[in-house]
């Protein structure tokens, strides 16, 4: 695979990520207002996939610029 794909498939992944930890945000407030309190949990899920949605894009964009 030559870089352009390389840098739609991390892109993709990217997206995926933060989608993925928008819905773990969401889920966790619902099940907060039900409950009354935070969850650590799903925080720390989905700051995760925010930040490896923000890795896997600075390396895209790094991908990208070398190729």
């Amino acid at each position: 695979m030559d870089g352009s794909h390389w840098a739609m498939l991390l892109g993709t992944l990217a997206l995926a990520s933060w989608v993925a930890a928008g819905l773990v945000a969401v889920l966790a407030t619902r099940q907060e207002i039900r409950s009354g309190g935070a969850s650590r949990g799903s925080e720390f899920v989905s700051l995760a996939l925010a930040g490896a949605g923000v890795v896997l894009a600075i390396v895209m964009a790094a991908g990208m610029l070398l190729s």
